[in-house]
């Protein structure tokens, strides 16, 4: 059952197989015409974002091209103006300009010019090299000692060329200006000194301003050094970019005098920009886009094109589904049906409508059912037969002709009650017989039963008189092993006293051979007295010689004297009770000798005795094994008698019970209708 279910939930659905085959190939088609239109639009929105940004720059460069060549050809167009080439001619070092006619017509001509574009010039000027002396259109003189090599725009008399500065903040108007300057020749070539004119970049900035690319992109203008002219941010306007946090290609470009198309960081933050140099005149405008404005279009149509692939994808998924579900409804149909068929259940009605293949098979399907329908006649009589039998009636009769296959069915159930019939009249005889013997085994089984349990009474008797010599012969054994250990135990003391007695033997022996030492240490004690009483007396005898000066050290030789003659008695009298201990000591050991073989004698006696009982100990458990034995095979016998009792008991019980069967059995075969005049045909024939 488990087997069966587990092949139902893992075979393969028909709507899932058409929906994973159809619309993995139209999901795979999509993702392609996603792919490539995804490609094809993100090139154009980049391409289209690129060209974008270049235009604008260009613009921005050519418009900031255009408002500052307007000045540097102004500031070309004065330098060759005569007048101010006279007045430099004239002027030499040392003189003032001021002095000269033609400076008051050259005055009113800077201020006309200054005036003809007062929002853009802040002043027209000029400058002599040999007087070292400047005089603007705004009224501005240089006053003695001014430097002109110190100016910003001194580098167009060194190079003889018209430049234009770097910008810088001028101090009377806090302005961020730049200067056009271009350098005044005389006929022979030789410098005479500057003019120019003071550009405010308030326009300049005003131009970067407008120009707006997206929604969040600008404009940067920067000068020739890499200067920030115009930012967004005010902040970052005079600083220089290696003072500010912007990628390194940057840096990199700008020393280039190539217009480039990158991408780089400022402030952490990623742009796209084009670079363009504003012609000649050293200034770059820079544009910048942020990198989520330079792929928006790519993102925005990567996500459209991503909720139409969804939505595609949900709408084939849908249509496959439908289309599956109606095409295999019919066949979910015939499945119904054929496990009906499957159950045994013929009384089925197929219901389909479908006009192509499947309605075709649901067709030949139906002729099907109809014909297993006409099979229920069959089955029906079958049924009732079989429940006849069941019942206990055995003859049976078959109304209707069998076709086909089930003929075999018809003679099968013909055979059977023929067979049930003879099985049933031998049960019959077989059970009167069975009946008989086994109650005459119930009463044979009954008489040995009884034999049996007397048998079992008497051996038990013998057994309990068995076990009772048993226990007592173990008691002697307990006894006597209990017996020997004592004995083994006072001869292990005995043993342990002779070593006593041998080690106090040998104290004694010690102390002899301690005590002849030191009688020959008190040899010696007397030897150095009578050496020191032989000294003394000598000592006397020179203190006698000394007379009155060795009277002292005769005192003092009396003294020794007397003092060797104590030591000398005091080791005699020790020899003396050395001598005496010495004595003692050797009747000390006599006696030990003494005791020590009567210990020896002792140990033997008690050895000997041990053995004796150890011998009856081993007798004892010997005999007490030999009653275990025969208590063993008595209890055999006793439980062989009573297996044998009980097995007579159960055989009884099994005869009266196997007679009981017998009469039941045939009181169950009396049930049956059994035909009695054909088994009996059949007997004779």
């Amino acid at each position: 059952m488990k087997h069966t279910k587990k092949g139902t939930s893992s075979k393969k659905r028909i709507v899932d197989e058409i929906l994973h085959q159809i619309g993995g190939s139209a999901i795979l088609v999509l993702v392609l015409i996603a792919a490539v239109a995804i490609y094809m639009v993100g090139s154009l929105s980049i391409t289209s974002k690129k060209t974008e940004l270049i235009q604008e720059s260009n613009a921005a460069a050519n418009q900031l091209t255009g408002f500052l060549e307007q000045y540097i050809r102004s500031a070309e167009q004065l330098a060759v103006n005569p007048e101010i080439k006279y007045v430099m001619m004239e002027t030499k070092a040392g003189d003032d300009i001021w002095q000269n006619e033609k400076m008051d017509t050259i005055m009113d001509n800077l201020i006309k010019i200054a005036n003809t574009d007062s929002e853009n010039v802040m002043a027209v000027w000029l400058s002599d090299l040999d007087a070292s002396v400047l005089a603007q259109s705004d009224g501005f003189r240089s006053e003695e000692g001014w430097d002109i090599t110190g100016r910003g725009w001194y580098s167009c008399i060194t190079t003889k060329k018209t430049i234009l500065t770097e910008p810088y903040i001028d101090s009377s108007t806090g302005k961020m200006i730049l200067s056009a300057a271009s350098p005044v020749y005389d006929d022979t070539g030789t410098v005479l000194g500057a003019v120019g004119m003071d550009i405010s970049l308030d326009h300049m900035t005003e131009i970067m301003s407008e120009y707006k690319i997206g929604r969040n992109g600008y404009m940067l203008l920067l000068s020739e050094n890499g200067t920030f002219l115009y930012h967004p941010q005010s902040d970052i306007i005079q600083k220089n970019v290696k003072d500010v946090d912007v990628s390194q290609n940057v840096i990199n470009i700008l020393k280039s005098t190539n217009n480039e198309f990158f991408r780089y960081k400022i402030d952490g933050s990623t742009k796209y920009g084009s670079l363009q140099h504003a012609g000649n005149t050293g200034y770059i405008v820079l544009s910048s886009l942020p990198l989520s404005e330079y792929y928006s279009m790519l993102i925005v149509m990567v996500i459209a094109l991503l909720i139409l692939f969804v939505v595609g994808i949900i709408l084939i998924a849908f249509k496959i589904k439908k289309s599956a579900i109606n095409l295999t409804k019919p066949i979910l149909e015939l499945n119904r049906i054929a496990q009906q068929l499957a159950a045994g259940n013929l009384d089925v009605n197929l219901n389909i409508t479908s006009e192509d293949e499947i309605g075709e098979l649901g067709e030949s399907f139906q002729k099907t059912v109809n014909r297993l329908k006409e099979y229920i006649v069959y089955i029906n009589e079958t049924s009732e037969v079989l429940t006849q039998i069941a019942n206990g009636k055995l003859s049976i009769n078959l109304k209707h002709d069998y076709v086909g296959e089930f003929q075999k069915i018809k003679i099968a159930l013909l055979n059977i009650s023929d067979s049930m019939n003879q099985v049933m009249i031998g049960i019959h005889t077989s059970s009167e017989r069975v009946s008989v013997g086994a109650t005459e085994l119930a009463t044979a089984s009954q008489v040995l039963a009884e034999g049996a349990e007397e048998q079992a009474a008497s051996i038990e008797q013998i057994s309990a008189t068995t076990n009772t010599v048993t226990d007592q012969l173990e008691n002697s054994r307990k006894e006597a092993e209990t017996s020997a250990k004592a004995t083994a135990y006072t001869a292990k003391m005995i043993e342990q006293n002779q070593e006593k007695m041998k080690l106090m033997m040998d104290a004694m022996n010690k102390i002899h051979q301690t005590s002849q030492q030191v009688v020959g240490i008190i040899q010696t004690i007397e030897d150095i007295a009578s050496q020191t009483n032989l000294l003394s007396l000598n000592a006397s005898i020179e203190a006698a010689r000394a007379g009155e000066a060795g009277r002292g050290f005769a005192v003092v030789a009396d003294e020794i004297g007397k003092l060797a003659l104590e030591s000398s008695k005091a080791a005699n009298t020790t020899k003396e009770l050395i001598e005496i201990s010495m004595e003692e000591i050797n009747k000390g050991n006599s006696i030990t000798i003494s005791a020590m073989d009567s210990l020896k004698e002792s140990v033997n006696a008690v050895n000997a005795v041990n053995e004796m009982i150890q011998q009856t100990s081993k007798n004892a458990v010997v005999q007490a094994e030999n009653m275990k034995q025969l208590s063993i095979g008595i209890e055999e016998i006793t439980h062989r008698i009573q297996d044998n009792s009980a097995a007579s008991e159960e055989t009884s019980a099994t005869s009266e019970e196997l007679a009981s069967q017998a009469e039941i059995l045939n009181k169950m075969v009396q049930k049956f209708e059994l035909c009695q005049a054909k088994h009996s045909s059949n007997l004779r024939n």
